[in-house]
């Protein structure tokens, strides 16, 4: 790597090293050296890309832990299991016709279920690694000044939006993560009022504003419970609707601090509206709960998770498999010997999977899948 001032002399000096004799590095390059001279074992060099390519903090955990070797020790005692499994299995068809039994066939297949069970347990407890591992996205929409900025606030903890009477404040969609009931979270986007566009830097903001809404995995749709008319919200909900049919659209009556008559709300906006106040935090936990249920399919990666490539799943279920068929095999057996040779074959085809998954054997192919998601050099 070479880090100069400007591009013209860095081109100059990349022009030299290669008339010269160099040749610039390829993707993941110097991730892949550490790999092929055993720096790394391949699960850790893929992780190299996935702490660049983490979208959040669920993610980027996830990337160090495997990086450290998090998915290496999980397998580890699968891996063990079916090691000493094989050795003893083909020891018997060593000593076949010895009369030498070198373990009971119960007594494998109880631990092989057992490896099985731990590698079925380790994927249930996994993530999927993916781009849309990132939080949910939860528009907050509505008029101007009925809260909005307020909500995402107190929702998130932190003082994100300015917030002001003065309505019309928020210009571009405001993001903010916050956290559900459960551990769970997602990004708040505070979107600009919506309302009769003047001007063309408010149309600019409520064109951005119904991109949010129709990007989100959830709307909070914001009505001031204060006020007396509520005329343009009803209309303006019907168009939230239409924005996005397949997001959950939960519907808030802020401000119940001040006067509000909520059973005349109710009966205009239906009995599902929830009353919160952003100032005094009244209904914001139900409302994180309400999210929290509403996002379980969507939700981000629990902190601490392991998240999982495809690939990597495919692995360690296979190996699983391998297992469980192996432990079949010898559970149905007098002797190891009568079947040890079947065995042998799932144990080798477990145990060739978890190395795989570590690259102790891999194929050119995996190895240029996985490296080509690197950025130069790296």
């Amino acid at each position: 790597e070479v880090h100069v001032r400007g591009e013209v002399v860095a081109s100059v000096i990349c022009s030299a090293l290669i008339a010269a004799g160099a040749r610039p590095a390829g993707p993941g390059e110097f991730t892949a050296r550490a790999f092929l001279n055993g720096r790394l074992d391949l699960a850790s060099a893929e992780a190299v890309a996935d702490v660049v390519d983490a979208e959040a903090d669920a993610q980027l955990r996830s990337a160090v832990g495997v990086l450290e070797g998090a998915l290496a020790r999980l397998c580890r005692p699968a891996r063990e299991a079916l090691t000493e499994a094989l050795a003893l299995t083909e020891a018997s068809i060593d000593f076949a016709d010895e009369d030498i039994e070198l373990a009971p066939p119960g007594e494998l297949a109880e631990k092989l279920r057992d490896a099985a069970g731990q590698l079925e347990a380790a994927l249930a407890a996994a993530g999927r690694w993916s781009p849309a591992s990132a939080e949910p996205r939860v528009a907050i929409a509505g008029r101007p000044n009925v809260g909005k900025s307020s909500l995402l606030n107190a929702l998130s903890g932190t003082d994100r939006a300015i917030v002001s009477a003065l309505a019309g404040t928020t210009r571009d969609v405001l993001t903010a993560p916050a956290a559900l009931s459960g551990g769970g979270e997602v990004l708040l986007l505070d979107a600009a009022g919506l309302d009769v566009a003047a001007d063309p830097l408010t149309r600019a903001a409520h064109s951005a504003a119904r991109d949010a809404v129709a990007s989100a995995d959830a709307v909070a749709f914001v009505i001031d419970a204060a006020q007396a008319e509520h005329d343009a919200e009803q209309a303006l909900l019907q168009e939230v609707r239409q924005l996005n049919r397949r997001a959950p659209l939960l519907l808030l009556a802020n401000k119940t601090d001040l006067p509000a008559d909520l059973a005349e709300l109710r009966h205009r906006f239906g009995p599902g509206l929830r009353p919160v106040s952003a100032l005094t935090g009244a209904g914001l936990e139900e409302l994180k709960a309400a999210l929290a249920g509403h996002l379980a399919d969507a939700s981000a990666p629990r902190p601490g998770q392991l998240l999982l490539h495809d690939r990597q799943r495919e692995q360690i279920s296979s190996a699983g498999a391998a297992a469980a068929r192996a432990a079949g095999l010898l559970a149905s057996a007098r002797q190891v010997a009568d079947v040890a040779e079947l065995a042998a074959v799932e144990l080798r085809a477990g145990l060739a999977e978890l190395k795989e998954l570590t690259g102790e054997v891999v194929t050119e192919d995996v190895l240029e899948a996985i490296f080509s998601r690197f950025c130069i050099g790296k």
